[in-house]
């Protein structure tokens, strides 16, 4: 590749741009990493880099990654400008296309390319599709030699939409970007609620109860974030969070991370509460109080269930209802951890947490009373410990 080519493509990667570069006659020389992780691709071969750029969208439609009207729309703009560059007929590459393709590159009549142009393709992956804006833009050296193509992709949102992600942590997008695969994980699971709100939503005034609930709720958010957890889905006044083993280095990494983070999380709850209550409101930061329980997974399933509206991560398993069942028996102010998270904590996370296992004394959740029946049976044999 062309060295100022390369240093462009060296300036996409690095500011995390979906793009391409094809040279002067239209071979594709490089595809950026993240237009690879659009694709679901590791191997730039298999999107047939090296190759002219016919070959490669024929790979790609072959795949079903870019629809057939989206390939013919592609070839219908681009085929006038490549075959001037190229300085021939569509014969020339036949044996690229199918029958239907090669017969709409004939009917393309040759023509310079503009300095820039735009258009749309339709892409798919498993269950996953949309639609992605293209831009193409000619890039030229000093002298003013035509050196190739830059193409760079982006949602065909617009940007006030897509400016909504910023109101989120980019870190966490990313660790739920990296789960597009479903499969099973090890993971600590965390859930928390907030204790009473029943009795909260009915004396406050609903404007004031809306405040509250969305500054708690982002402020576990950002609690969880910060220590490497995903916000799972969203459940009534509270939240539940997934801190994988993969995406922390160890089983003991995140077992440390679901307890720093249910520690931290009655603090920053007060401070929420503190704040609104300075305002004037009708609060008392005594009444915010969490239930909070942490529980390990050692096979959940996990994955990314996207709709029309949202995109979350989910986990399944027996662990996910019985981290859901110590919640409901954790009183206010608690964090109840099972037996089996704390036991995956390695000497280095245990001293940092200033735990002592041997000290620790747990409880059967049958054992707790007041515990109800479906808790008893759900997860009555699991043992748990307050290590607020």
């Amino acid at each position: 590749m062309n060295e100022q080519l390369k240093e462009l493509a060296e300036q996409l990667d690095a500011n995390g741009w979906a793009a391409e570069l094809l040279d002067h006659r239209w071979r594709l020389v490089w595809v950026s990493d993240e237009l690879l992780a659009v694709y679901g691709e590791s191997d730039t071969e298999q999107l047939g880099v090296g190759g002219h750029v016919l070959a490669a969208r024929g790979r790609v439609l072959s795949r079903g990654t870019i629809t057939q009207d989206s390939a013919e729309r592609w070839l219908r703009l681009n085929g006038p400008f490549l075959l001037h560059d190229a300085g021939g007929g569509a014969e020339q590459f036949a044996e690229m296309l199918d029958p239907e393709a090669a017969g709409t590159l004939r009917d393309c009549e040759p023509r310079p390319a503009p300095p820039a142009w735009t258009s749309t393709v339709d892409f798919a992956r498993d269950e996953f599709f949309g639609r992605f804006t293209y831009l193409v833009e000619r890039v030229h050296d000093v002298s003013g030699e035509l050196l190739g193509y830059l193409v760079v992709y982006t949602l065909d949102v617009p940007a006030s939409t897509a400016a909504l992600l910023l109101r989120g942590d980019r870190a966490m997008h990313e660790r739920m970007a990296a789960l597009v695969r479903p499969g099973q994980r090890s993971a600590a699971v965390l859930f928390a609620d907030l204790q009473a709100s029943g009795s909260l939503s009915r004396r406050l005034p609903s404007s004031v109860y809306f405040r509250l609930v969305r500054d708690i709720r982002t402020a576990l958010e950002a609690t969880v974030a910060g220590r490497g957890g995903i916000v799972g889905k969203h459940a009534g006044d509270g939240v539940s969070a997934l801190f994988l083993a993969e995406q922390l280095d160890s089983a003991s990494g995140a077992a440390r991370a679901a307890l720093e983070s249910a520690r931290g999380l009655p603090g920053a709850v007060r401070e929420v509460a503190g704040g609104l209550a300075d305002e004037g409101l009708p609060i008392d930061p005594d009444d915010c109080l969490l239930k909070i329980a942490v529980h390990w997974g050692p096979s959940l399933y996990v994955g990314q269930v996207a709709s029309q509206g949202r995109l979350e991560i989910t986990a399944l398993g027996d662990e996910m209802n019985e981290a859901a069942r110590i919640e409901q028996c954790a009183a206010g102010g608690q964090v109840l951890a099972s037996k089996a998270l704390v036991e995956r904590l390695d000497e280095q996370d245990v001293a940092a947490l200033g735990l002592d296992p041997s000290r620790v004394v747990y409880r059967a959740i049958a054992d707790i009373e007041g515990v109800d029946e479906k808790a008893k049976r759900d997860a009555g044999s699991v043992a748990v410990a307050d290590l607020l």
